[in-house]
């Protein structure tokens, strides 16, 4: 079959791009509406198609959920790469890993990764999830120890500010649409801002 030298796209890649395209609408809706209250047909109408065609994609809703929250684990996981790649100071790494997690989420749109979505999943997605969380939640929480021991960060409990950290992350999901006058990077660069400065004005 001629390729056309890759100038237009294969079926495999036109696939991929629908697949892709029907995740962002099902996790923008699952996150204004929650999963339980999301039935398919609402997805397949929002994308315009029939629910039998949105079959032929994913075998059910859970699959759309599962894939919603790897979306949102991978852009976790990005940050996470970017920070541990870059030659600086913990604290500096912490930054990076906060605004580059913000800024990929809000590109990607991902879906809340909530104990409730996650238990919705078969057990063994759930497992998946769950441990996915956890490693994030430990590698923000020695970053943070880390930046508490180089002397840059405030003596804080490590544990409760990966929480706020990745709270913070979760819920732009459910105010940030993509119609924003703000962009991606700049919320992103104004959540590390909160994040590290707080609001008090200390002048």
């Amino acid at each position: 079959m001629a390729n056309w030298n890759g100038a237009v796209a294969s079926r495999e890649e036109i696939r991929e791009l629908k697949r892709r395209a029907a995740v962002r609408v099902a996790a923008r809706i699952f996150n204004e509406k929650g999963y339980h209250a999301t039935s398919l047909d609402e997805i397949a109408d929002e994308i315009g198609v029939t629910k039998t065609a949105l079959y032929y994609y994913f075998k059910n809703k859970e699959q759309l959920l599962y894939e919603c929250l790897v979306l949102t684990y991978d852009c976790g996981q990005t940050a996470q790469q970017e920070a541990q790649a870059l030659d600086g100071s913990a604290y500096d790494k912490l930054c990076l890993m906060y605004r580059r997690f913000i800024d990929t989420l809000m590109e990607e749109r991902g879906a809340y990764t909530t104990t409730a979505n996650i238990k919705s999943l078969p057990e063994c997605q759930q497992k998946e999830m769950f441990a996915r969380r956890t490693q994030l939640e430990t590698y923000i929480r020695d970053l943070v120890q880390d930046a508490i021991t180089e002397g840059s960060v405030r003596d804080v409990d490590p544990r409760v500010t990966a929480s706020f950290f990745l709270g913070a992350v979760n819920w732009i999901l459910r105010w940030h649409s993509e119609e924003e006058a703000l962009p991606a990077n700049a919320v992103a660069a104004h959540f590390v801002d909160l994040f590290v400065n707080g609001i008090v004005n200390r002048d």
